[in-house]
């Protein structure tokens, strides 16, 4: 037996395997950094009312934009560890930093500990956005690699809502201690996943594919069990062998190709306007009086965020369409009719908010949230990990982490001064032009990933011109036909 199909003999056994428990468990612990982020990204807006640190100036921007810098930070660090030393490791260490500096936080003595932890733990979530979804595409079956891979996304956005849950009871349970105790509860209850984490992660395999490459036969062995193989020591050394050839490849013509396409998703799917409905919705939903107003700062705060929740609720359930789906419709049919949902109702809220028709704007907001969930949001992480070589997968996803982190921290800076010059209406006719272009790209280049391995998607992208990227799917799944037809007259 060759050294090449002794490595596609195991990666054929990795790619149709049966999803059991393990896959799950597993699949939500390397998630945990997904919903950190997600409540880490709100629980600050909830805190920062009651913190007695009040900044200005360039401070009051760098107070909620300080984890999005220093996700970056962690998503350079990624690129330098995470293919020389694995998934798992980082892994077990982006949870332990972040339990350490979230316990931390909430013993904050003054503003400037507040903002360098709060750096810190945008670094812990930097690091393991950028590895999480690599690592789950690694070990995932090709069938259920999107099912698995948009986990992530679906933490990130319950992790959103579970901020403002966990914000709505503990002021509303202690409103009395909101300027003592509670904002610094916030902070501190984000130790207790981050902990199960760093607990847990220890317990879960190293990623298949990464093993083979770094030769740690014995463990791949032991791991490769977990997952219900049973493979030879020599089939083994064969493939292990034949990896690690692989991986002296270069940053290649297949890389470049996926690297330009990946990096185009990442910019528009933080440029086209998610920041609208979730900074203006829960205004609008405040100014329909749903709620009983308050003169009480602690209850007012409850009333905003039970706003906020009202969309974030929206947003974990529209996620669970991508998780259902992904792998049944594909990337391509989902990110191009996101693309077109989302064109439309930013067209539609524009126009709206113009005419000052309140309620109809937060319909609109509310559409946008639906598409940009079941097929922007979460595949933009997926595709991050399945373009790319599992010898340069680490690293790519990384820079492409870091790329999203700018972005994001980009709009945050942008967005108050579009509302300044053009206001909101004028706001959202810009990020309806931007869904168009993103449509567009989409449209013409994006190919479908369904159903592939990950060593074919990469040679799909070596093999095809980027101009023909689209219709790539259909020619491999062609070929493969044919050779299975060719092996049944012999």
């Amino acid at each position: 037996m060759s050294s090449y199909s002794a490595l596609q003999a195991i990666l054929d056994q990795l790619d149709t395997r049966k999803i059991t428990r393990l896959y799950w468990i597993i699949t939500i612990l390397a998630a945990i950094g997904g919903f950190l982020f997600g409540y880490d990204t709100e629980v600050i807006g909830i805190a920062a009312v009651f913190a007695p640190f009040k900044f200005t100036g360039f401070a009051l921007g760098y107070e909620i934009a300080s984890a999005s810098l220093g996700a970056a930070i962690g998503a350079i660090i990624a690129y330098f560890y995470t293919d020389k030393y694995g998934r798992k490791s980082l892994l077990i260490m982006d949870a332990g930093i972040y339990a350490g500096a979230a316990i931390l936080t909430a013993l904050s003595v003054n503003g400037i500990m507040l903002l360098i932890l709060r750096t810190i733990i945008g670094i812990a979530i930097g690091a393991d956005s950028a590895v999480a979804t690599a690592y789950i595409t690694e070990y995932a079956p090709k069938d259920k690699r999107g099912t698995l891979g948009i986990i992530q996304q679906w933490m990130i956005t319950i992790g959103i809502l579970g901020s403002y849950l966990v914000g709505i009871t503990v002021l509303y349970l202690a409103p009395s201690l909101a300027f003592t105790l509670d904002w610094r509860l916030l902070f501190a209850l984000a130790a207790i996943p981050a902990l199960i984490g760093l607990v847990l992660r220890f317990m879960m395999p190293e990623s298949p594919r990464w093993l083979l490459i770094s030769g740690q036969l014995d463990k791949l062995k032991k791991d490769l069990k977990r997952f219900g193989l049973d493979v030879s020591d020599d089939l083994l050394a064969k493939a292990a062998n034949e990896a690690r050839a692989e991986a002296k490849k270069k940053f290649d013509v297949a890389a470049k190709r996926a690297f330009i396409f990946v990096s185009l998703w990442i910019i528009f799917q933080q440029i086209t306007g998610i920041n609208v409905p979730f900074y203006y919705g829960p205004t609008i939903i405040l100014s329909l009086h749903l709620f009983k107003s308050s003169s009480s700062p602690v209850y007012t705060e409850i009333n905003s965020v039970l706003a906020a929740s009202i969309l974030a609720v929206i947003n974990v359930a529209a996620t669970y369409i991508a998780f259902r789906y992904i792998d049944r419709v594909g990337r391509r049919l989902l990110g191009i009719s996101a693309y077109i949902g989302m064109l439309i109702f930013d067209l539609l809220g524009g126009i709206l908010v113009m005419k000052g028709i309140l309620l109809g704007a937060l319909i609109a907001f509310a559409g946008f949230i639906i598409f940009f969930a079941y097929g922007v949001g979460g595949t933009g992480w997926l595709i991050q990990a399945e373009y790319f070589d599992t010898a340069i997968r680490g690293r790519m996803a990384a820079i492409i982490a870091f790329i999203d982190w700018i972005a994001n921290f980009a709009i945050i800076e942008v967005f108050p001064v579009m509302l300044s010059s053009i206001g909101l209406a004028g706001s959202m006719f810009v990020f309806t032009a931007l869904d168009a272009i993103a449509l567009i790209i989409v449209y013409l280049f994006m190919p479908e990933t369904k159903g592939l391995s990950l060593e074919q998607v990469v040679k799909m992208f070596g093999e095809t011109p980027f101009s023909q990227l689209r219709k790539a799917h259909d020619r491999i799944v062609k070929q493969k036909l044919g050779e299975e037809e060719k092996e049944r007259s012999k």
